[in-house]
């Protein structure tokens, strides 16, 4: 029984990652600043409440819970707000992440799998569909310190042997990923819909990406624990089946909802990287995976999960 740590295990990537461990008989640990906002954790998983700037809850964790793995999958800001602030991106997200290398190096972790981006670590003007081995030449303060943890990754192996694995995965959506915010424009986009409210597209509309659905993603993840480690193909990108444009994706959406979308266009934001097309083909290869469930399928799932929350924020206000 594999002995697992998740950071930000609470959070939409980490939670259905923690509940696909806990089936499948791992030790599960989840650390995290908050408790899940929609639903109860698994039984028999351990939750510790903090973040990672603080060491001494982390060597606890790693000496009581005897961790073999850890999954770091949190990360404290999108990107709008990091580049904002680049100096407490890298004070909140930089830094504690080498912390936890370090906790992990002082407590003889054997493998660390990362959720890096592989929306904000290429950048700009990269032939279509951009491989592991393309120029990253991130835009932005987010896709810097994704980096910057994949290189100090890189460098822990080489002077301690400590394996990981890195994934960049394009845009995964699905339930329990916040409707509210900024980023997952088609978990947003379907909620604005189905509210009856516009909207908002930065720039043209021509901005394209592909989307996966989060279970199609946990998977990768699972398998990223017990894949044959090799330092020369240890990072993954994981995509969606095709890429959208933001005007096709809103076509879409209107199409599976049966519902007409307003949308309002605003000015383009500098920090976006306007084509975002990944080949997964060594996920393919080396984890066995390729995204199975179809946009129109997982639309459909995050629409029943939106009904969902929308009925219990109803029934909490009732008993309220």
């Amino acid at each position: 029984m594999q002995r697992i740590l998740v950071t930000g295990g609470n959070g939409f990537i980490g939670s259905h990652l923690v509940d696909q461990l806990a089936s499948l008989g791992c030790q599960v640990t989840v650390l995290d600043l908050f408790p899940r906002s929609y639903d109860n954790i698994p039984p028999g998983v351990n939750y510790f409440q903090g973040d990672l700037q603080d060491l001494r809850t982390i060597q606890k964790i790693m000496e009581e819970q005897q961790i073999e793995l850890v999954y770091h999958t949190a990360w404290a800001k999108i990107q709008e707000k990091g580049l904002k602030d680049p100096v407490d991106e890298v004070q909140i997200n930089l830094i504690p992440s080498i912390n936890l290398l370090n906790s992990c190096h002082d407590a003889g972790v054997k493998r660390i799998i990362f959720m890096s981006s592989g929306g904000a670590v290429y950048g700009l003007r990269q032939p279509l569909p951009i491989k592991e081995s393309n120029p990253t030449n991130p835009i932005n303060a987010y896709g810097i310190s994704k980096l910057m943890v994949e290189k100090y990754l890189q460098m822990f192996y080489h002077l301690y042997g400590m394996e990981y694995i890195i994934v960049r995965p394009s845009n995964p959506y699905g339930p329990r990923q916040n409707p509210f915010r900024h980023q997952g424009v088609v978990t947003v986009f379907i909620y604005k819909a189905l509210m009856g409210e516009p909207v908002t597209i930065f720039g043209d509309g021509e901005i394209y990406s592909d989307y996966f659905y989060v279970d199609d993603l946990t998977r990768a993840l699972v398998a990223s624990k017990d894949v044959e480690f090799d330092p020369v193909n240890a990072i993954f990108n994981l995509g969606g089946m095709q890429p959208y444009t933001l005007n096709e994706l809103v076509k879409k959406i209107e199409h599976v909802l049966g519902l007409q979308i307003q949308v309002k266009y605003d000015k383009e934001r500098i920090f976006d990287v306007p084509q975002i097309h990944l080949d997964s083909g060594l996920a393919k290869s080396r984890l066995n995976w390729t995204p199975t469930i179809t946009i129109e399928e997982g639309m459909l799932q995050t629409v029943d999960w939106l009904h969902s929350l929308a009925k219990m924020s109803q029934e909490i206000s009732l008993d309220d």
